[in-house]
């Protein structure tokens, strides 16, 4: 079996969605064990992405903010962003769990960088466009 990959949990999603998807078997890393609370997403998401591990996110504006976007292909990260950012800490947690399986299969077997968006009709790729 292929190794698991490890979710870095944006600080954004605080310590609920991490203590969930521990306890659902995921690896994970805390942005506050690895980054000061105020690091830049452009400093950070290069980082992390160096080190292979698969981010977590709820600003999906990361994904459409200039510069950010542009940090997030260049540095070939691998990202889920939830569908909505004023999810409960709770709701966050269960739907990340709920899609975990699919989410370690899709960062094992995409190449990066991709970008996708977790939501409660589960997991659709936005970038890059899957082809029709």
């Amino acid at each position: 079996m292929a190794k698991r990959p490890t979710f870095y949990v944006d600080c954004c999603l605080g310590k609920t969605v991490a203590e969930a998807l521990q306890a659902a078997g995921a690896t994970v890393e805390l942005h506050k064990d690895n980054f000061a609370q105020d690091t830049e997403d452009t400093t950070w998401i290069p980082r992390v992405a160096a080190r292979g591990w698969v981010i977590l996110t709820k600003d999906k504006n990361i994904r459409r903010r200039h510069g950010e976007r542009e940090t997030t292909l260049l540095a070939q990260a691998r990202m889920f962003t939830l569908s909505s950012g004023s999810m409960s800490g709770a709701t966050m947690a269960e739907l990340f769990v709920r899609n975990l399986d699919g989410m370690e299969a899709l960062a094992l077997a995409l190449e990066p960088p991709f970008l996708a968006v977790v939501g409660q009709d589960g997991i659709e790729i936005v970038y890059p466009r899957p082809s029709s």
